[in-house]
């Protein structure tokens, strides 16, 4: 019998990358407006090669390094070079999946978050870096992201009408203003994705519960929906290449809100990022094929 698996959050490290992004917030930088790298794209473990996602992503894409290239110190160390005296990692989130026996004798495999710490190549002496060539964009930012409004497959209707922009879950449609009314091209398909991923939570997408439950303005469950919108909006328009820098700025009261949320719930942005990263794959008809490992994190 295959073993149940149970998830033990790791509160300390819940905190540690909390603080990451609530540090961010209050310096007036919003992580998940910090666009990628548009030449050399996600970031990415420069051994493995695996490209992180979610939450790791978010902290990552905050960096700005000319290459998005990151090796934890043993890595550094096994390629024969050595992490700069002074110099600060980042940390990224993994699972660490042990078994152990209940009170039955019945085997259960129980997840641990944990985390470590990754360094940017440039933060790195003594390896002789090579990079792979970069490819060629065949569409530009918009037209990627026209792409990927058109590739969402079994997705919502999307009707262009009226002033507001909004995910109606009991007609299943997405209703945006007319693109002319934005004030960049970037402002009108970071807000089209937002409500795109609002409408991967229906119950005949992916279910997400903090859609399919009726939350009010405001409360703890509304707050992770929107967080969840805004990280996969985010996700998305660096995906297609879009610069989110000359999107329109945040109000005071939109950091406040967001710093507040996160104050009282440790456990918000690292759920919320996983949840953006189903809905980006689910929009890109994504299935994921390699999760990151300790490996990649030693």
């Amino acid at each position: 019998m295959k073993a149940a698996t149970t998830f033990a959050p790791r509160t300390d490290v819940q905190e540690i990358i909390t603080n990451r992004i609530i540090l961010a917030l209050e310096n007036d930088v919003t992580p998940w407006k910090k666009p990628w790298n548009a030449a050399h794209g996600a970031p990415r473990n420069y051994r493995s090669k695996h490209v992180y996602t979610g939450v790791n992503a978010l902290l990552l894409g905050m960096l700005d390094y000319v290459h998005p290239y990151y090796l934890t110190y043993k890595q550094a160390q096994e390629l024969g070079g050595q992490v700069r005296r002074g110099e600060k990692g980042m940390p990224v989130v993994f699972w660490k999946v042990s078994k152990k026996e209940d009170a039955k004798g019945k085997e259960k495999k129980v997840a641990f978050l944990q985390y470590s710490t990754v360094f940017n190549i440039a933060q790195i002496d003594g390896v002789a870096w090579t990079f792979p060539e970069l490819p060629s964009r065949e569409h530009t930012p918009q037209q990627a992201a026209e792409q990927i409004i058109a590739g969402y497959a079994g997705g919502p209707r999307i009707e262009h009408k009226g002033s507001e922009a909004y995910y109606r879950t009991s007609t299943d449609t997405v209703t945006m203003p007319e693109a002319s009314t934005f004030h960049t091209a970037e402002d009108f398909y970071l807000t089209t994705f937002h409500e795109l991923v609002h409408s991967t939570g229906h119950s005949k997408r992916l279910d997400r519960a903090t859609l399919t439950e009726k939350a009010s303005f405001g409360s703890p469950t509304y707050a992770k929906e929107e967080l969840v919108a805004e990280l996969g909006a985010a996700f998305l328009s660096n995906t297609a290449g879009l610069d989110l820098s000359v999107t329109e700025n945040n109000t005071a009261a939109y950091i406040e809100s967001w710093l507040q949320a996160l104050r009282n719930d440790k456990t918000l942005i690292i759920s919320a990022a996983s949840q953006a990263q189903k809905a980006l794959n689910h929009i890109l008809g994504i299935v994921p094929s390699y999760e990151a490992s300790e490996a990649d994190s030693e």
